[in-house]
């Protein structure tokens, strides 16, 4: 086992676990470079283990953070004491170290910030926050400090002048704050899930807060700032360019300023107005937060972890309007903000806890599943009915026919096979299981039904599926036309149109395939799938039966394919198209494989990836070796079925999607209302059933009027 078989999903979460935000492929690929050159084979194995439960508990963030504190650590650990070399240390030292190891550099989450630090060195991604964590690692294994804290440490001076040279005091605070708290990006909109967009608005703030009597130098100005932007985020005021961002910080500063303890009513003028103000520190709302803020940090539950800045806000609002029943009491109030976050972080993840007011949050929830899931593509659906189509094509090349005749032959004794011949008795037990195949009539059936194929006998109530071969074409066809646009281009080198076409062309591909694979998926469902594995276990006897030597041998050829064309022309007088049918089969079943292994890709355009990758990089939805696959599969479909140019440009034109459901029809694959099947009212054949068994022939006009559907 090697890291080679780590679920990409769990290399990107890691990834992300480690940097506090989204990764690039550079950085997932360094992470597991870094993990290759210091875990041993037994650590490789529990990481990949561990990495197979990641996308099960997707969902669930607190297990899903416990999984990438385990494998962070496990890292960790061997690459520092690979980078302390303590193996050459002396005695004393190394124990020291060893155990100063095992003890702060765990899956705790009380250590995950030295444990992302660690790594972020290893990655050479370190940030500024991470620098001298090394030179600290070194002196405590000269016994000259204690083992680094969890917490930042101080810095080398000469380092920490340099780094925070020219920076002013908003800056330094704006970093401050966004290492103890962090922006809940699920209910906000795009502007503000990215570093840059959260570093402007927190930015903002601190200026407002600042023109509002709080400068950034100020020892309180950190919890005004917080606090005011958790309530403009609670509040829905996310843009700070918007002309009300102003006056809504001020409406907020304004707020914390007044008295959590509404019976402070003081006169603030001789007429009687007046006003809800502290009478002492204590009782301000901003002391209020102050401590709701120091609570939630220091909860060994939270700890490590950034504050969410709404879910705060909201706690804060909370506990000001009971201050009635904790009066700022530290251990009730403590008690009280914790449940209160708690139960406000889970209901922003369950869609509740929404803002009101200000500016409105008009982002909306990806409309496609986010872990490549969809509602009209079922891939086991899809490979079933793949299945089904090779057995069509074998058909067509008389596959099924030629075996069964060869059996025939056997059984008369007109074949040269003795019976010590170590076959004979394996041909003999293959005839007696005839029974137990699918005969012509039955897979005719289902050839009509799945495929849309001539001469099967289908019930009343199931409509053939007529559509398959044209969508079929049209996706191998719109392959082709990007295959041969793209080579084109190439050759012309004309880089911005070439962009423009292959992108345009790859989503032209992508909606072709959509149509097909669903198509193919609504015709999989129920017994289709057992329907193909007989199928399926038929060809593998059929291909066991003109595979064997003395059947090649009886009748004069080579190969199993040259048995079909001899049995098909001697005892039915048809020539075979081996070639073509084989073709079709092998390079349909090759494009329906590789749709239903990417069966996600086909409906998320969401992304803004391209579908087809050009390098191995593989920077496309569909990988590079799966890219090529999917050419040459269409190519030959193409060369072996004389798909000419002019049909490629008509099948390979966009059309309106139509609508088609992903799930059978209760009453049948037609469709229909309420009480029909296809069209057809159940009503008009009870009352054909009943004149027919008094004796009576409906006439023409009756027989219309009872199924209007013809």
């Amino acid at each position: 086992m090697s890291l080679s078989d780590f679920s990409p999903i769990a290399a990107a979460a890691l990834t992300a676990h480690v940097l506090g935000r989204e990764p690039t492929g550079a950085e997932i690929e360094r992470l597991l470079e870094v993990a290759g050159e210091v875990l041993t084979p037994k650590d490789v194995e529990k990481v990949v283990d561990i990495g197979q439960k990641v996308e099960e508990v997707l969902d669930d963030l607190d297990a899903l953070r416990e999984l990438m504190e385990a494998i962070a650590g496990r890292i960790a650990r061997r690459w520092l004491s690979a980078k302390l070399a303590i193996d050459g240390l002396d005695g004393e030292q190394k124990a020291n170290a060893v155990k100063a190891i095992r003890t702060h550099v765990t899956a705790h989450a009380h250590n995950h910030h030295r444990v992302a630090r660690i790594l972020r060195i290893a990655m050479s991604a370190a940030i500024p926050g991470d620098a001298g964590l090394m030179i600290n690692f070194n002196q405590f294994v000269l016994g000259n400090t204690e083992f680094p804290g969890d917490e930042p440490p101080a810095s080398d001076p000469e380092e920490e002048e340099k780094e925070n040279h020219d920076m002013s005091d908003a800056t330094k605070l704006r970093i401050d704050i966004l290492e103890a708290a962090a922006i809940n990006t699920a209910p906000v909109p795009d502007s503000l899930k990215t570093e840059e967009g959260q570093a402007v608005f927190i930015d903002a703030v601190i200026q407002a807060v600042a023109l509002l009597g709080h400068d950034p130098s100020e020892a309180d100005a950190r919890i005004w700032v917080i606090s005011t932007a958790g309530l403009l985020l609670q509040d829905g005021n996310y843009n700070p360019r918007d002309a009300r961002f102003f006056a809504a910080a001020q409406r907020i500063v304004t707020e914390l300023s007044g008295s959590a303890k509404e019976s402070n009513e003081v006169e603030i003028d001789k007429h009687g107005v007046n006003m809800f103000a502290p009478t002492a520190r204590e009782t301000q709302r901003i002391s209020i937060y102050a401590k709701v803020f120091k609570a939630l940090s220091e909860s060994p539950v939270l700890r490590g972890v950034p504050i969410f800045l709404q879910s705060f806000a909201a706690t804060g609002r909370a506990m000001v309007d009971a201050y009635d029943q904790h009066l700022g009491e530290t251990k009730l109030l403590d008690s009280l903000s914790r449940s209160k976050y708690t139960q406000h972080v889970s209901d922003v993840a369950l869609g509740g806890g929404g803002a009101g007011g200000g500016v409105a949050d008009l982002a909306l929830p990806p409309l496609t599943d986010p872990y490549g899931y969809n509602d009209e593509i079922e891939p086991d659906n899809i490979r079933a009915v793949s299945t089904i189509y090779v057995s069509y094509q074998l058909e067509q090349m008389m596959m099924h026919r030629v075996s069964n005749r060869i059996l025939e032959l056997f059984m008369a004794g007109l074949l040269p096979i003795s019976a010590s011949d170590g076959t004979a008795r394996e041909l003999d037990t293959l005839y007696w299981s005839m029974e137990d195949f699918l005969d012509e009539s039955a897979r005719y059936s289902v050839y009509g039904r799945v495929l849309g194929a001539p001469g099967g006998q289908i019930s009343f109530d199931v409509q053939p599926n007529s559509e398959f071969n044209t969508l079929l074409m049209r996706a191998v066809s719109s392959i082709a036309e990007y295959e041969r646009e793209r080579s084109i281009l190439n050759v012309l080198d004309a880089t911005a149109r070439g962009k423009r076409f292959k992108s345009t062309n790859s989503e032209f591909v992508r909606k072709s395939m959509r149509d097909f694979v669903a198509n193919a998926s609504l015709r999989g469902w129920a017994g289709t799938a057992f329907t193909a594995e007989r199928m399926s276990n038929q060809i593998k006897k059929i291909l066991k039966i003109l595979a064997m030597p003395s059947i090649r041998t009886a009748f004069g050829v080579t190969t199993p394919w040259q048995v079909v064309e001899r049995v098909a022309q001697r005892e039915f007088g048809e020539t075979v198209n081996v070639v073509l049918h084989r073709t079709l089969a092998v390079e349909t079943q090759r494009i329906m494989t590789i749709a239903a292994d990417n069966h996600s890709v086909w409906s998320d355009s969401a992304r803004g990836r391209a579908l087809f990758s050009e390098t191995a990089d593989n920077e496309g939805d569909l990988s590079y070796d799966d890219t090529q696959a999917l050419m040459v599969a269409s190519q030959h479909f193409r060369a072996v079925s004389g798909v000419r140019d002019s049909m490629v440009d008509e099948y390979s034109q966009p059309v309106e999607t139509i609508a088609a459901p992903s799930l059978p029809a209760a009453g049948g694959m037609a469709g229909g209302g309420a009480g029909g099947i296809g069209g057809i009212d159940l009503s008009g054949i009870e009352q054909i059933k009943q004149m027919v068994g008094r004796g009576q022939a409906p006439s023409l006009d009756q027989l219309r009027s009872m199924l209007p559907g013809f």
